[in-house]
């Protein structure tokens, strides 16, 4: 990893301890008498919906999946553009390069004016 990666990371980290100080701060403020089990409690329970949470961000994250209806080649959702769709071997859109392999070159059957089309969504 680079330096630039382990510096956010390490920021990040320093973030979460923060949270972590001012929900126990305020735990405390709220009654003094907290114990320590009741503080680790209610911090775990804190800390299971914070991983809820975040599996939830990435499974919505996840790219929808399909088969092209043109070319019939994997395709996926881009991930800066949920509703283009590109094909799963090389992240393109036309069907012809997504086609291309180095043995047979380019697919000339198929026209260059395709791109990645998913099938029709049955309602």
């Amino acid at each position: 990893m680079d330096e630039r990666m382990l510096a956010m990371m390490e920021t990040m980290r320093s973030v979460e301890a923060d949270k972590l100080v001012r929900a126990v701060r305020s735990m405390v403020e709220a009654s003094p008498e907290i114990s320590g089990r009741e503080v680790l409690t209610r911090l775990e329970d804190l800390a299971k919906e914070t991983q809820e949470r975040a599996n939830e961000a990435i499974v919505a994250s996840e790219p929808d999946r399909d088969e092209c209806v043109k070319c019939g080649q994997p395709i996926q959702t881009d991930f800066r553009d949920r509703e283009r769709w590109v094909h799963t071997s090389d992240g393109s859109r036309g069907c012809r390069a997504a086609t291309f392999n180095d043995e047979d070159g380019w697919n000339d059957d198929i026209p260059r004016s395709w791109t990645a089309t998913p099938r029709k969504q049955r309602i």
